[in-house]
């Protein structure tokens, strides 16, 4: 369950980060995009938790970042929603807490 949702994290990690380099440059970001972004993470996280539930404790961690990481991108979506610019540093915590969490996945993927 865990390589399924680090392959999962990749492609999200793929999507996001053609959706910063329009954000950051302050462009429109379509609306289908994010909204895949989104369902790809949540089916990502629900991996992680099947696992933690089958008894790998050691994601706790990562799905307590996982919660961060969804509110910050639910808060994103509601300013674009509304037409509102996203704020820089809103956008750097949710991908370098987003790189962190996918960067210890990966760690207990690869270090069973």
């Amino acid at each position: 369950m865990l390589f399924g949702s680090l392959f999962v994290f990749t492609m999200v990690a793929l999507m996001g980060l053609s959706m910063v380099g329009d954000a950051w440059k302050s462009r429109p970001i379509g609306a289908v995009f994010p909204r895949l972004h989104a369902a790809a993470a949540l089916f990502g996280s629900a991996l992680v938790i099947g696992a933690a539930l089958d008894g790998d404790t050691r994601l706790y961690n990562n799905i307590g970042m996982a919660v961060v990481v969804i509110l910050l991108g639910v808060y994103m979506g509601f300013r674009a929603h509304k037409g509102k610019p996203i704020p820089k540093a809103i956008l750097i915590a949710h991908a370098g807490l987003a790189v962190a969490c996918y960067l210890l996945l990966g760690y207990y993927a690869l270090n069973k």
